[in-house]
């Protein structure tokens, strides 16, 4: 009989080794119910995105309940939605390190930089056909005489939209990025005729946001978004949409959350209005 008081306590952790998560996801895809198979497609095609959602977004995404994400993490072996995150997360800076090499003059890590700036130019080009200047100009007139402009987003979008809000400062507009989603639904009902609200939303699903441009259009306020999806749910309570191109990782293959394209759709909208406030800088003169 042994002592217990003698042996070890110990814990059993899972280590996730590089590859984990996705080989695991295909190997149990054609054994899932169809509604945990929606979810696994979703994530073999975007795993770049999945690495970034919340589970309200991946359920929107996929078109799954709370308890439907949380099995299917469960049926390809993983506790929960956060555990297979940082598994999803494992296995795609694995990958990237392979095909890297050990340091930033091997060959590998050149192929990676001339494939993501050859997909970054061709995304530039195709964003530059699916602006609609009609909207840019529509927005930009709304803009410059708004007596407010609130930009919205989250995560990355958060980030897109402090450097939207920092460019119409420098403009000379009236503009307050706000990444807060609390206080955005707060402020967004204050808003009103003579507003402006823009949301980024490369997935046009963020919950928050969307909620935050909903408010501001219920009260009157001139919407617009900034988005990669024109079938997003966000789009529906947008004025205008300035529709951007995505850029696929050289490396998965799956569009990635970089805001290249978003970015540039901001410079446009800055050089259409530093056109227009000129213009009426000029005619104020006259």
């Amino acid at each position: 009989m042994t002592d217990e008081t003698t042996q070890p306590v110990t814990e059993t952790v899972v280590q996730h080794k590089p590859f984990r998560a996705l080989p695991l996801v295909r190997a149990h895809l054609e054994t899932l119910p169809p509604a945990l198979q929606r979810i696994g497609k979703y994530v073999l095609e975007n795993p770049d995105l999945v690495t970034g959602q919340t589970a309200s977004e991946l359920g929107i995404a996929t078109d799954s309940g709370p308890a439907s994400i949380v099995r299917f993490c469960r049926a390809v072996g993983f506790s929960g939605l956060q555990d297979f995150k940082y598994a999803l997360a494992g296995d795609l800076t694995a990958q990237r390190y392979e095909l890297a090499g050990d340091g930033p003059d091997v060959p590998g890590s050149h192929r990676i930089s001339d494939a993501l700036s050859a997909r970054v130019i061709a995304a530039t080009r195709e964003t530059q056909s699916l602006l609609d200047p009609g909207s840019v100009e529509r927005l930009a007139d709304a803009m410059v005489v708004a007596s407010r402009i609130d930009v919205y987003g989250a995560a990355v979008s958060g980030l897109v939209a402090q450097y939207l809000a920092f460019r119409l400062l420098r403009v000379g507009l009236p503009a307050h990025a706000i990444v807060d989603a609390t206080y955005a639904a707060y402020v967004s009902s204050g808003l009103g005729a003579g507003s402006v609200a823009i949301a980024i939303s490369e997935s046009g699903m963020t919950p928050d946001t969307v909620e935050a441009l909903r408010r501001a259009k219920a009260v009157g306020a001139m919407t617009a978004v900034v988005t990669h999806r024109g079938d997003g749910p966000i789009v529906k309570y947008a004025d205008e949409v300035l529709l951007t191109s995505s850029v696929e990782s050289p490396v998965t293959g799956a569009k990635s959350i970089i805001a290249f394209t978003n970015l540039i759709a901001i410079e446009v909208l800055a050089s259409v209005l530093t056109y227009k406030l000129d213009l009426l800088g000029a005619s104020s003169e006259d």
